[in-house]
């Protein structure tokens, strides 16, 4: 970070700076799951979409615990979970969420192929490096953020691999993950230090 007052287009809120709100939304950030991330805290600072959603602390701990279930208890493959995080990050060159769930994909055991893939919008990539499940969830995925519709026959063959339940946490994540890319965006969170965008300048 450059400024250590300063979080991109935020003021840099540390655990000096809360009141007991935000101070309950940090703890159950660092609490959980997620607190075991290395680049979690920088200098001090919640990163991710976390220290925008600590000037709202009670939507924030909403959505940190939204994304938590989302993440940690969801009922999808981690890999099709992953592919559609990252077709959103994708669509919305929203630089820190591809960054990390890139990581976080390789880490499920997602070929750097399809992660490629995904970057550059190639279905046709992406549909040979998933399975059914994944192609199904990409189109879906991708329909949503292209056009905010979804095709019938599109969301009938992600039906028939994932059912009901899990055709609605797919869109479910999907519009979750775009409010994060909104958030990352609009406020322009910077990557970690020495992290190379993908999509360009998110200034």
């Amino acid at each position: 970070m450059t400024d250590r007052q300063r979080v991109g287009r935020l003021g840099a809120l540390r655990v000096g700076d809360l009141n007991a709100e935000q101070a309950a939304l940090w703890d159950s950030v660092m609490d959980g799951p997620r607190g075991t991330a290395s680049w979690m805290v920088d200098d001090g600072v919640l990163a991710g979409p976390f220290n925008a959603w600590l000037n709202i602390p009670e939507v924030g701990r909403a959505l940190a615990a939204a994304g938590e279930v989302l993440r940690f208890s969801s009922g999808l493959p981690p890999v099709v979970r992953e592919l559609v995080i990252l077709t959103v990050g994708a669509h919305w060159r929203s630089e820190f969420e591809f960054w990390a769930h890139s990581g976080i994909g390789r880490r499920e055991g997602m070929a750097d192929d399809l992660i490629e893939a995904i970057a550059v919008g190639d279905r046709d990539a992406v549909a040979a490096h998933s399975d059914a499940f994944g192609a199904a969830a990409y189109d879906v995925v991708h329909g949503l953020v292209t056009t905010g519709h979804v095709e019938e026959t599109l969301m009938a063959a992600l039906q028939a691999v994932a059912g009901d339940a899990g055709a609605v946490e797919v869109v479910t994540l999907a519009g979750y993950y775009s409010c994060v890319s909104f958030t990352l965006n609009a406020f322009a969170v910077p990557l970690p230090d020495g992290v190379t965008p993908r999509f360009g300048d998110i200034s």
